[in-house]
């Protein structure tokens, strides 16, 4: 018992603090549904099923405010105007005819006349094989009944179901009701004996899987998919235009025909799908044509029940816990992304080849809830072994600031004795100009020696300046090529000394924001680059161009070049290429480092390009602004 003791009291429960909170977290999540979340994901899957084709065998023929203008008419129109529509229709021997809308009673003889030749036109298209109902529709007041007169002809509660109440509760049509009161309604029924005609079962409400009833309406429905979308996929005719016969002969021959109204100005009409879920675009006629598809089709949508998503919920959370608690944080970001990914889009699939909705919302939640609970812990760790690396940073910083600021105190103390030296050094020279050679050339060495190390020195300064950001630019309105004859006009003598030509080719340039400086520095250290490196007799050549965004400056030399291995490192910091000239040539491989710095400095871009035995071509681009 001791030791049982002593194994739970040394026992390390932090350990086990994620998985304790990830519990208690997925019970409090189950304890929610989340509708408005998931009605995202399941109008989503509506929405991308391409797995629906185009369908002409239905029609539709709606009475709207087009119709009304035409004919003279408002709604709800005559018997007269009825009988005429339906006579042209008729002629045509539809499979099915479903009528909805307002049908009032006959205001004179000869409206009752024309409402019992109706009847009679349509009992005898029933008697032939016709197929006819009337779509009544549920108010407050109960069921909305057509005229005595034309009632033995059949009709069947005609609802579309606005999800008002249930689910995201937005007032979206995602279900349809099958059966109310024990009444089939108009949907299922055309469906059935569509199924029937075409020599199919009909569908039984009892073996439905997608079928659900509901006490407290006393009625079973079932979620559906738009087959036809938003009725792209499907004819639709304006009224007027049947009744005039502008419709080709045996038109609706064979076809399931629905005839009702589609007022924009009624919102009645009109309700939202999951295709326009902000505002009322899909008239109820063309809902009506969808269920019916839909249930020809058996394209209904099974809800898998809730406790399958828990309990792959809870799988996920376990497996993703043991994951995050073992990979590197990266690979666990990753493995919940896919994890994300593959929810969706497993549902997605199932959804689109078997008509399965899985509740994913839970899933989903499920792995951001793991994800950030045990991201932290992970990161209490990665936090403990980083702040001894940030301290050891943090002191490196400190010797690398000190070794900064003890350069440049250096350099800059170093200048003025430098500078004292070439002075002295020159003053000599004058006074012994018809003096010993050797002491001649002696000071002279000692001026180029000087020279060489005040250039070594700037290039430190220009370092230090440049690794501690501490450079800033004094733009002018200048003409670049103007910057490049002094460059040129400077290095003439170099030039010279080295039998070497530089030729110029400038284009005319508009003047450009620059630091007239640092560009004089990027021209100069490049010309006399190839002045060293180039070789005796060689010629240099320096282009200028510009278009509308960029101002070029090309500057090539037919020297020795460069190898591939060169041209990548050529603007690394304190790189020398490394050829027979360079072990003779000073430099401190410093110079196009700061080149580089100081081309992007002003947003522009360099580049270069060289062959061995054929020379070396430098490209630079400033905004041309």
């Amino acid at each position: 018992m001791k030791k049982v003791f002593k194994f739970f009291k040394d026992l390390d429960y932090t350990k086990y603090y994620p998985a304790l909170f990830t519990i208690v977290f997925l019970l409090v999540l189950f304890q929610y549904k989340f509708p408005t979340i998931e009605a995202i994901f399941y109008d989503l899957r509506l929405k991308t099923d391409f797995s629906l084709n185009k369908d002409d065998r239905i029609v539709l023929i709606k009475i709207d405010e087009e119709s009304d203008e035409f004919l003279g008419e408002s709604y709800p129109y005559t018997y007269t105007t009825y009988l005429k529509l339906f006579r042209k229709v008729l002629k045509d021997k539809p499979a099915i005819i479903n009528f909805f809308g307002d049908l009032s009673a006959p205001l004179n003889e000869r409206e009752a006349n024309s409402l019992e030749l109706l009847h009679d036109e349509i009992k005898a298209y029933v008697k032939q094989g016709g197929l006819y109902r009337y779509g009544t529709e549920l108010d407050a007041w109960g069921e909305r009944l057509p005229p005595q007169q034309l009632r033995d002809l059949g009709y069947s509660p005609a609802i579309v179901n606005i999800d008002s109440k249930l689910f995201a509760k937005d007032d979206v049509v995602r279900r349809m009701v099958l059966n109310i009161s024990g009444e089939e309604t108009l949907s299922f029924w055309t469906a059935n004996e569509w199924r029937i005609l075409h020599g199919k079962e009909p569908l039984i409400l009892n073996n439905l899987k997608s079928a659900y009833y509901m006490p407290e309406a006393d009625a079973s429905f079932s979620l559906f998919r738009y087959p036809l979308r938003k009725l792209k996929h499907v004819e639709k005719l304006p009224v007027h235009r049947v009744v005039v016969g502008n419709i080709p002969p045996g038109y609706f021959n064979g076809k399931i025909v629905l005839i009702g109204p589609a007022y924009i100005s009624n919102l009645g009409h009109y309700a939202k799908t999951p295709f326009d879920k902000d505002q009322r675009r899909s008239p109820k006629l063309e809902i009506h044509a969808n269920m019916t598809k839909s249930l020809i089709e058996n394209k209904l949508v099974y809800a898998i029940p809730m406790w399958v998503t828990k309990l792959i919920s809870m799988l996920i959370g376990i497996i993703l816990s043991i994951v995050i608690s073992r990979i590197q944080p990266v690979k666990g970001l990753v493995t919940t992304v896919a994890i994300i990914f593959s929810t969706i889009l497993i549902s997605y699939l199932i959804f689109i080849a078997f008509g399965l909705w899985l509740y994913i919302t839970h899933i989903l939640l499920t792995v951001f809830v793991v994800y950030y609970i045990w991201v932290p812990f992970r990161a209490i760790g990665e936090y403990q072994r980083r702040y001894k690396i940030q301290e050891e940073t943090k002191l490196l910083k400190r010797v690398e600031d000190l070794k900064q600021n003890f350069i440049s105190l250096m350099s800059h103390d170093l200048k003025t004795p430098v500078a004292k030296i070439a002075g002295v050094a020159d003053n000599m020279l004058q006074k012994n100009r018809g003096g010993e050679t050797y002491v001649h050339e002696g000071l002279k060495t000692i001026i180029d020696s000087t020279k060489e190390l005040n250039n070594f020195i700037t290039s430190i300064l220009d370092l230090t300046k440049v690794e501690s950001r501490n450079i800033s630019l004094n733009l002018q309105s200048k003409d670049v090529n103007k910057v490049i004859d002094d460059c040129v006009n400077s290095l003439s003598y170099l030039a010279r000394s080295k039998e070497m030509k530089i030729n110029t080719e400038l284009g005319p340039l508009f003047p450009i924001e620059i630091d007239t400086s640092l560009v004089n520095r990027i021209i100069s250290n490049i010309v006399e680059n190839s002045i060293k490196y180039a070789g005796i007799g060689k010629v240099i050549d320096i282009k200028t161009w510009d278009d509308d965004t960029w101002v070029y400056i090309e500057i090539s030399d037919n020297g020795v070049g460069m190898g591939q291995n060169d041209v990548d490192n050529i603007f690394e910091k304190f790189y020398r290429v490394k050829n027979d000239a360079s072990h003779t040539i000073k430099g401190s491989g410093l110079g196009l480092y700061l080149v580089k710095y100081f081309v992007e400095l002003h947003g522009g871009e360099i580049s270069v390009t060289s062959q061995i035995g054929e020379g070396t071509s430098f490209l630079i681009k400033f905004l041309n602004k």
